[in-house]
Formats: C-alpha cells, sequence, structure tokens
C-alpha cells in the first residue's frame, strides 16, 4: 500500500510540475517584432516608409517618413514618432499612441504643425488585423493609420 502511494504521490509531483512549467512559459503573440511598409507614389514623387516594433509588454512603437517632391517644385520630408500601449483581442488591434517624435520640412517656406498629435493626449485607434507568414495585414476601416502616407484601407506590413 505505501508503495503504491509513493507512486502516486511521485506521479501528482511531476503532473503538478509539467502544469506549473507550462504556464510559465510565455506565449508570444505573432505579433511581436518589427513590421516595415513601403510606398512609392508616381503621381508626386514620394517615398514613405512606416516601421512599427511590437514588444511582449504591451507596448509598441511606430516612426513613420515620408520624402515629397512636387512636379510644380518644392520637395517636403517629414517623420513623426509615436509610442504607447497595445492590446490584442481576437483580430482586433487597438492602438493608444502618444506623439513624441517631430514633423521637419525641406521646404523652408512650409511649416506643418498637427494640432491632434501631441505628447500628452493619446491617439487611440481600433484596427482588424490578420497575420500570415511575415505579412501583417492591417484593416484601417477608410482611415490612414498615420500621417499622410498609407492607403486608407489594408496596408500590408513585411515583418522584419
Amino acid at each position: 500500500m505505501k508503495k503504491v502511494f509513493s507512486i502516486l504521490m511521485v506521479a501528482f509531483a511531476m503532473t503538478a510540475m509539467a502544469t506549473f512549467a507550462s504556464c510559465d512559459k510565455d506565449e508570444t503573440s505573432p505579433i511581436v517584432g518589427t513590421w516595415e511598409y513601403h510606398e512609392t507614389d508616381t503621381n508626386i514623387v514620394r517615398e514613405y516608409t512606416e516601421t512599427m516594433s511590437f514588444k511582449d509588454d504591451g507596448t509598441m512603437s511606430v516612426w513613420f517618413t515620408c520624402y515629397d517632391t512636387y512636379p510644380e517644385g518644392g520637395a517636403w520630408h517629414y517623420g513623426i514618432s509615436f509610442t504607447g500601449p497595445y492590446t490584442i483581442d481576437g483580430s482586433i488591434l487597438k492602438l493608444k499612441l502618444y506623439h513624441n517624435g517631430i514633423m521637419n520640412s525641406e521646404d523652408t517656406d512650409f511649416t506643418y504643425y498637427e494640432p491632434d498629435y501631441n505628447g500628452e493626449t493619446p491617439r487611440e485607434c481600433t484596427y482588424t488585423f490578420e497575420i500570415s507568414g511575415n505579412t501583417l495585414k492591417i484593416d484601417k476601416g477608410g482611415d490612414q493609420l498615420f500621417g499622410h502616407g498609407g492607403n486608407p484601407g489594408v496596408m500590408e506590413y513585411i515583418k522584419k
């Protein structure tokens, strides 16, 4: 009887250790990593790049840059940085982003100010997304995700 009890206790201990070990294992979300979107517009000479980095601690950052050269003359280069928390619920991606970067213009006669983006008031966005292989598709539902580049529909990002 003692031998059976000992065997049961060992089996129970091993099961408990396996259960606790699996609880300790962090499940990393497939969105964790760095993703990049790139666009070229030939109507104006535009090179637009957006880089998003998602961390497993629930924070993310985004940096986008745009180089525009207009046919009638003039050029504009700008970049903006945002950081903040994100959450995922199924295929829903929620972002709460704080502006912490700058916009620059190469054309000294042009000054750009975007009042909605400041360091104190977050920009809150809710989008649907899907990941397939190394491609992240974000459906912005008609809104531009950040800045003035990108399409107001589904944008595809490649994992870096």
